[in-house]
């Protein structure tokens, strides 16, 4: 058995900025050993033309899927990360996964019924409700004879999923996700994407980069949003070699980002416990929240000593190829 770990980008995940994504440093980290790791940067989607955009989301989906097709074997855990638009298609291939399934490279399929479905399915432009994605499960099923189509996720990890323009956003059932965590930014301009019970979902002081990182982000808080979820993927099987890295005081009270607009949090949210340092020293910061929050990781800044200790993230000028496969150690 392997793990095998899926990373999608967001466009420019390795641009040369200095500041790395917090997907582009989660692959980083990774130990090669008894891992199989696909890492895909991002492709900068042209928004003023939805129909390449989505086209070419898809096909990244699609890349992601093949390797799938390829490499995993019954007992392979697959790990799924996603920041930005690319946690939108970390999401999709997840959904994919737990509806089509995985279709064996080997699988004689005349008739190209797998390139309808990946084109019919990944990202499809009008919203498509439970009951179709039940549906679509036990058609595959059904054609692939096994009375199952679902391959079970065994962590997706998201920073602050924005949904690709030109579909309507909806992550799908995600049934066959067996648990994960979407970073949320409490200060983004755009309308946050939701995944339901099937990840935990929360909210980081700060705007959509410094939730994922990358270009214009404040690290320290980008680094919250990463150890969080990082806790996660490692609770969950994730190997990963140490890190440097202990939250703390300095890092929730860093500056935020500036920002164009600010997300509604929902009643009841639950609020990353980093955020209560900052709200001490800044209590007019309390005006983002509703009448009732929950607080969430109230044992973060000790977590330092469970998730190992590593030598820091690769600098960005060791930037690997715009897609990277790492073969697991022989």
């Amino acid at each position: 058995m392997k793990n095998i770990v899926l990373c999608f980008d967001q466009a420019g995940g390795h641009s040369g900025s200095g500041a790395q994504t917090n997907t582009k440093a989660l692959s980083a980290l990774l130990d090669d050993a008894g891992q199989l790791t696909w890492y895909h940067c991002g492709r900068k989607l042209p928004m003023h033309r939805r129909a390449t955009a989505v086209a070419e989301a898809r096909a990244t989906v699609v890349e992601a899927y093949n390797v799938l097709r390829d490499a995993w074997k019954p007992g392979d855990q697959i790990f799924v990360f996603g920041a930005a638009s690319g946690g939108h298609l970390a999401g999709e291939l997840a959904n994919l996964l737990g509806t089509v399934g995985l279709v064996p490279a080997t699988f004689d399929d005349p008739l190209g019924l797998v390139d309808y479905a990946l084109s019919t399915y990944v990202l499809p432009r009008t919203p498509r409700s439970d009951q179709d994605w039940r549906r679509v499960s036990a058609v595959t099923a059904g054609l692939l004879g096994d009375g199952t189509s679902a391959v079970p996720v065994r962590f997706l990890g998201l920073w602050d999923a924005a949904a690709i323009p030109g579909t309507p956003g909806d992550p799908g059932l995600l049934a066959n996700v067996e648990g994960g965590r979407h970073a949320v930014a409490i200060d983004a301009p755009h309308r946050a994407m939701h995944h339901g019970a099937r990840l935990d979902e929360v909210w980081f002081r700060g705007s959509h980069c410094d939730v994922t990182g990358g270009r214009g982000a404040c690290m320290p808080l980008a680094e919250l949003a990463l150890d969080w979820v990082l806790d996660g993927a490692v609770a969950a099987g994730l190997q990963v070699r140490e890190r440097d890295f202990t939250a703390g005081d300095v890092e929730a009270l860093a500056g935020s980002s500036p920002t164009i607009g600010i997300r509604r949090v929902p009643l009841d949210a639950e609020v990353h416990a980093s955020v209560g340092v900052y709200l001490r020293s800044h209590p007019k910061y309390w005006r983002r929240f509703p009448a009732r929050i929950r607080w969430a990781d109230t044992e973060w800044s000790a977590r330092g000593e469970r998730l190992a200790r590593v030598a820091g993230h690769a600098s960005a000028t060791d930037a690997p190829r715009c897609v990277e496969l790492t073969a697991v150690a022989s």
